[in-house]
């Protein structure tokens, strides 16, 4: 499960996947002669001869837009992929805004499946799962990361509500607060936040000590290669020997763009293979490196990865990786290997699953992740940590602790951790969590946008890096 399970990206800031133009029209629909499929016909005829007989004899006015949308839906539904879901064209502007870059929210990536694969005995079929948080947003500054689960805002439960229904409510109002009932493993707490107006983003770099440059890739859109490639050339320019690629959190997007990205430190080899339905008259796709090189090849890079690293972060690790190009460290990714067609509809969208992506070396990644050659699991935390987390972001200290000491500095963000160490917050967390504060406070060209001394993944591929 991941990214716009049922329309998540409607309004959370999530991103589709660029896909092989429509095949001719001649090959567009194959006629399938299969009983199922003269079954469906039949049913379809069916169905036109029950509109015909409702819409002239039922008392009652009938909605016929209302029917429509309902009946995509459900054909849509019926499909039973998760990633697959239609956007009626009430969420048609939010969608588009979203994919704009720009919204008002919270600032988080998420996924939810649609009602009709809830099960209530099953928390990940019906609540919103983060799938990724925008760093120095309200959520990033709440605490909120990848994984957590929403079972309700604002007191309502997500149960049956759409994931476009869910990412309207997480939208909010710009001033207006609202309150996320969130569940990090067995823990359950309430966390209230303040929606403000997001620019989702996209890419940035800085130069760290040694020589090594940080690229940090936050989402794959139509304009990520052409920002990235200038984060390239300004980190040459400053003396980089070596890079990291930090895809952590990142949940994909346009295949197109991590594919470029691939040629950038790639001078030949297979980047990726995608492989159709059969008898749907496409043709599998095999993309290979395209001699646009930016690196050279004697600048070692290693990518930092994540279960928030899914889908076009999957494919631009998997090609850098198994061509032997960078190493990896973190966690296992997520694990999306398919890819999803977007096509207008009666005013609206449908998300579609067309395409099964495969790596260099032939590897099915789907449901699956990639491992890292280095393994730097994330930090965690116990029931009774996390419910001493609940109480104490309720208390709020961090406006009143920055008043007082105002510097951006290690220590004053270690201080902040000693004043507050008996309130059962672990150090570590405490630390993030001024930290964050500290950085929404600066302008964001003075915000640092990373740390090894707050690292411990970042800070294990520098040295891996300089051996």
């Amino acid at each position: 499960m991941m990214l716009a399970l049922a329309a998540a990206a409607v309004a959370a800031g999530g991103s589709r996947e660029a896909v092989p133009p429509y095949p001719p029209a001649s090959s567009r629909f194959v006629a399938d002669t299969t009983e199922e499929s003269v079954s469906i016909s039949s049913t379809l005829y069916s169905l036109g001869n029950l509109y015909a007989y409702i819409d002239g004899c039922c008392l009652y006015p009938m909605d016929g837009k209302r029917m429509e949308e309902e009946l995509v839906a459900a054909m849509v539904d019926a499909i039973g992929d998760p990633y697959s879901y239609y956007i009626p064209a009430e969420d048609a502007e939010d969608y588009s805004d979203s994919n704009a870059g720009s919204y008002t929210g919270i600032g988080i990536y998420l996924s939810k499946m649609s009602p009709s694969f809830a099960d209530l005995e099953d928390p990940d079929s019906w609540m919103v799962i983060i799938a990724s948080v925008f760093p120095s947003s309200p959520a990033e500054r709440a605490g909120l990361r990848a994984h957590d689960m929403i079972s309700s805002i604002n007191g309502e439960s997500v149960a049956s509500m759409t994931a476009s229904e869910a990412s309207k409510a997480l939208r909010g109002k710009s001033g207006e607060d609202i309150t996320l009932t969130v569940h990090r493993g067995t823990a359950v707490f309430d966390i209230t936040l303040r929606p403000e107006r997001i620019i989702a983003p996209t890419a940035d770099s800085m130069m760290l000590s040694d020589g090594i440059g940080y690229l940090a890739i936050y989402s794959f859109t139509m304009t990520t290669a052409d920002s990235v490639r200038k984060e390239l050339e300004s980190l040459l320019q400053d003396g980089m020997k070596a890079i990291i690629i930090d895809l952590r959190n990142n949940p994909g997007g346009y295949v197109e763009a991590a594919l470029d990205i691939a040629d950038m430190f790639l001078p030949e080899g297979i980047l990726l293979t995608t492989k159709f339905k059969e008898g749907s008259g496409r043709r599998d796709i095999v993309n290979r490196a395209s001699s646009q090189v930016i690196i050279p090849g004697d600048i070692p890079a290693a990518i930092l990865i994540n279960g928030g690293s899914a889908s076009s972060s999957e494919i631009l690790t998997a090609a850098l990786a198994e061509n032997g190009r960078a190493i990896t460290v973190g966690s296992r990714s997520f694990g999306k290997g398919i890819s999803q067609e977007v096509r207008p509809f009666s005013e609206g969208y449908i998300q579609i699953t067309t395409g099964h992506f495969f790596t260099p070396d032939g590897n099915d990644i789907h449901e699956k992740g990639i491992e890292p050659d280095y393994e730097v699991l994330e930090e965690e935390y116990t029931d009774e940590e996390m419910e001493a987390f609940a109480g104490f972001m309720e208390t709020d200290p961090f406006d009143s602790y920055i008043e007082e000491y105002p510097e951006y500095s290690a220590e004053n963000i270690s201080r902040f951790a000693q004043m507050h160490s008996g309130s059962g917050v672990p150090s570590h967390l405490l630390e993030m969590l001024i930290r964050s504060e500290y950085l929404y406070q600066l302008d964001y060209d003075e915000r640092p946008i990373a740390d090894p001394g707050y690292d411990e993944a970042l800070a294990k591929a520098m040295e891996v890096l300089a051996i």
